[in-house]
């Protein structure tokens, strides 16, 4: 009878032993596997290897932790705490290096519970064109290259905008006017001289203008978007931006020709005394692929394209170095 009842009695303790120590081992595995970041391509959610990423305490504003993604571009946190929130940045080791910046940054409260975060970037494996759509700029927009190549990049982020609403709601326009056989207009700077519409006295932008056109959109739609006038950026550094997945909305000639220039078709700009030539084979492109030697560009007027990598940045060189990015 006693043998039994210690039998018993053990099994008994051996129970509670167990069921009290489920808890903490939960804990301690909960704790060890920590929070493991998946890095994925935003449009196809392919696994991208290699980046470098951190972990910020939003409070605080200090790094709690940063790691190296493996090849299936897994990152693993262990430092977290539970109910924080915390800023998840991911760039390139090259840019890490640089303290360049960070392509993709997102906010969110860490939960123990939920051992995996995916995080969609814009970056890309190396000698991989981006899905940018194709639009096209005509019949409706005959001058309007720059603000249907900024719709196209839209779309690519999901932004559901067409390139009309884009030119008649949110590109910054100003008339081209005559008095006494003199045109007067905006700096292209500042405005769209005429109107993309008017095939006949329709002429162009540059970068500024679309940058706002990029803001006042992304502000509307509440877009987790950012929009960087990328002027005067080298050859190089546009191609980084490529490489980690953003298009850039890039001004070149027509064919990569030499520019042509127009006194007759030039305006004096506003607040000016001296008339500006006019550009005739101005052009704006994305650029969403480097391959080899080569660039891949999205050409409103013709689909896709592609090019000699310098002879491209020679016609970006010689137009001023003109581009703008969008970045999730």
């Amino acid at each position: 009878m006693w043998t039994r009842y210690k039998r018993l009695l053990l099994i008994g303790m051996m129970i509670v032993m167990l069921l009290s120590s489920c808890n903490p081992f939960s804990q301690q595995d909960t704790q060890k596997n920590g929070l493991t970041v998946l890095t994925v391509e935003f449009n196809s959610g392919a696994p991208i290897p290699n980046l470098f990423i951190t972990a910020t305490d939003v409070e605080k504003g200090e790094i709690v932790e940063d790691a190296i993604g493996s090849e299936e571009g897994e990152a693993t946190f262990s430092k977290l705490i539970e109910g924080r929130k915390y800023a998840i940045a991911a760039t390139t080791l090259e840019n890490s290096t640089k303290n360049d910046g960070y392509t993709t940054i997102e906010n969110f409260t860490y939960d123990a519970t939920k051992p995996y975060y995916r995080l969609e970037t814009h970056f890309s494996r190396d000698d991989q064109e981006l899905d940018v759509p194709v639009v096209m700029q005509n019949p409706e927009l005959p001058h309007g290259c720059e603000i249907t190549s900024l719709t196209a990049v839209l779309n690519y982020y999901g932004l559901n905008v067409t390139k009309l609403e884009m030119a008649d709601n949110y590109l910054p326009k100003q008339k081209i006017r005559a008095e006494g056989g003199q045109r007067y207009g905006p700096n292209p700077n500042q405005a769209f001289a005429g109107n993309p519409r008017d095939k006949s006295h329709g002429m162009y932008v540059f970068a500024a203008p679309i940058v706002k056109a990029a803001q006042a959109v992304l502000a509307d739609k509440k877009a987790d978007l950012r929009v960087t006038n990328k002027s005067g950026a080298t050859q190089d550094e546009i191609l980084q931006l490529v490489r980690e997945g953003v298009p850039v909305v890039t001004w070149v000639t027509l064919d990569l020709s030499k520019p042509k220039k127009s006194p007759k078709k030039g305006w004096i700009y506003e607040g000016e005394t001296v008339q500006h030539e006019a550009f005739m084979n101005l052009h704006a492109v994305v650029l969403t692929g480097h391959l080899g030697d080569k660039v891949v560009v999205m050409d409103p007027l013709k689909g896709f394209v592609t090019y000699n990598v310098d002879q491209f940045f020679k016609s970006y060189r010689e137009l001023g170095k003109q581009a703008v990015a969008v970045h999730k």
